[in-house]
């Protein structure tokens, strides 16, 4: 059975909304604990009980990530229909990466801390393979400097 486009790219759009949805949350409750609102004072206006604002705001201190824009961003908003696929690429494109690594001081080696750069790497079926070699080449010089460290 074959999918309308428009069908198939209005599914695939819900994951990327309800995914870019969790990131406002996040934002919006980290914006309000830095201003000393109240969590009482946060549930309330969230429409949820205080133990949830507590959890939230436990899932930022061992998320940061969620903190600033990240390539997975770009590439929700894309798959959500915000952006088009040029501006995901040129922004994926001049992106200024990290690239993870075996953590300092790991004497075994089995500590990995990522980068952003693995968010293309785990970027699943929001980006096209041409996409991704386009990424790969763009960075390459990029990914070598940090390989060579």
């Amino acid at each position: 059975m074959t999918i309308d486009y428009g069908i198939e790219r209005d599914l695939r759009a819900i994951p990327a909304e309800k995914e870019l949805l969790q990131l406002k949350l996040l934002r919006a409750v980290r914006k309000a604990t830095d201003d000393n609102v109240p969590q009482r004072t946060i549930a309330q206006m969230l429409g949820v009980q205080q133990p949830e604002v507590s959890r939230i705001v436990k899932k930022l201190r061992l998320n940061p990530y969620a903190r600033e824009r990240s390539p997975r961003e770009v590439m929700l908003e894309h798959a959500a229909g915000r952006i088009s696929h040029e501006q995901m690429m040129h922004e994926l494109l001049n992106w200024d990466y990290t690239f993870g690594h075996i953590a300092s001081g790991d004497p075994i080696g089995e500590s990995y801390v990522r980068g952003t750069w693995d968010q293309i790497e785990r970027a699943g079926d929001l980006l096209t393979d041409e996409d991704r070699h386009a990424l790969f080449e763009g960075v390459a010089d990029k990914r070598a400097r940090a390989n060579a460290l």
